[in-house]
């Protein structure tokens, strides 16, 4: 096992955004550095009962990437329960099994244990990756890119107990996305200068390839479909089994985000402020929505709506397409989770929850700056994760938070 014992340094490109404030945010620590005052790792243990290792155990807690969970999460002011800092930067979201969490930061994956947070294992995957593990079988499934020269890349299986890596595959890629997880079945998406899509068995025999434009998105998987945001102004859907195309639809503006399918239908978003229903069976539009602005991230459902994060402003769809409420206060959020009524998800440094039914906000947090230096990669840049009545969230700064009603 790889075990990173050093921070190495990293060159940030590309747009970083600073999320705003709203009123009423309570806040961590604001610390200008780790030494002004004593780190409060651990105030309170999460009483687990955790989440059984499953179909839930990904990004957006299952392959089709619905975002919900039917337990509550906390509805009132939180406190925070633990805080850990394995690592610092590109993070993803946090993943539960049993009683153990598993999160990456810049091409490590980490495993905590529930109840406190104390890193468990480390095992350095690659150079960098943020993306969601996806756990099953006792194997925690994990992408990385910026590979270059020797460096490792590409979609590796990691053995869950011991941190080790079982083996590699796309070794020859740069993937960007999380992975996507069934029963039978490992799926991935593309990345940087990545047009190749592709499915594996899980023992990592290689079942199919395709191609599609660069930063293709995870893909969603349901009934026996493979359906892609194709980097592209198209969504594309394949056979699970051959890789073979079943329908392909044009859209407004390229589709990056990763699609969600629930009750027979995709709703993905676009770089042109569109969210689309699409039949799952053969792309057929069923609606359009026109949004505040562009979607770079997954939605999330409940029985009767959609909620959408967009670059400027979170948005509530009905399931016949028509606008239920919108909140412009919070621009370029991540992917919502939600449970119980509640859509919980990371704004700038702030962690929100924000009642489903009219947007309002039920609670927020605001995450600890660690270095006066890092003011620009603050921020919680990846959807949290709820469970045992808690919510979990991983920050660009390197921590990962516990919060519970206080």
């Amino acid at each position: 096992m790889n075990r990173r014992t050093a921070l190495s340094t990293l060159a940030v490109g590309g747009f970083v955004g600073v999320g705003g404030c709203l009123d009423n945010v309570r806040g961590g620590d604001d610390e200008r550095s780790d030494s002004d005052r004593p780190d409060p790792e651990l105030n309170r243990e999460v009483e687990t009962t955790g989440a059984e290792d499953g179909a839930r155990s990904q990004f957006q807690w299952g392959p089709a990437h619905g975002g919900r969970r039917e337990e509550a999460g906390p509805k009132d002011d939180v406190d925070v329960f633990w805080r850990r800092t394995p690592y610092r930067y590109d993070h993803s979201q946090p993943v539960v099994v049993g009683d153990r969490v598993y999160v990456s930061f810049s091409g490590t994956l980490f495993r905590l244990g529930l109840a406190t947070g104390e890193v468990q294992w480390s095992t350095e995957v690659g150079h960098d990756g943020s993306s969601t593990p996806a756990v099953r079988d006792g194997i925690a499934y994990v992408t990385v890119w910026n590979g270059g020269g020797e460096t490792d890349r590409g979609l590796a299986a990691v053995d869950a107990e011991s941190g080790e890596v079982r083996w590699r595959r796309l070794t020859d890629a740069e993937i960007t996305t999380a992975p996507t997880v069934t029963t039978d079945g490992v799926f991935v998406g593309g990345g940087y200068e990545t047009q190749t899509v592709a499915a594996f068995d899980r023992d990592g025999t290689e079942r199919w390839r395709n191609d599609l434009a660069e930063y293709a998105s995870a893909p969603a998987v349901a009934d026996g479909t493979v359906v892609y945001g194709a980097g592209g102004p198209r969504v594309v859907a394949y056979d699970a089994a051959s890789g073979a195309e079943l329908w392909t639809t044009d859209v407004d503006g390229d589709a990056t985000a990763t699609p969600t399918v629930a009750d027979g239908r995709v709703l993905i978003g676009t770089r042109a402020g569109t969210l689309y229903a699409l039949d799952l069976g053969d792309g057929s539009v069923e609606w359009t929505d026109d949004l505040p602005g562009p979607v770079r991230r997954s939605v999330a459902v409940t029985a009767d709506r959609a909620v959408v994060p967009t670059e400027l402003g979170l948005v509530a769809v009905g399931d016949g397409g028509e606008r239920l409420w919108s909140n412009e206060k919070i621009a370029g959020a991540t992917a919502p989770m939600v449970a119980d009524g509640v859509a919980y998800l990371g704004d700038g440094r702030t962690v929100r929850a924000i009642a489903v039914e009219d947007g309002t906000e039920r609670w927020s947090f605001r995450s600890r700056e660690r270095s006066y230096t890092d003011v620009l990669l603050q921020g919680v840049r990846a959807a949290p994760t709820v469970v045992d009545g808690v919510v979990l969230a991983a920050t660009h700064a390197g921590d990962v938070y516990a919060l519970g009603e206080s």
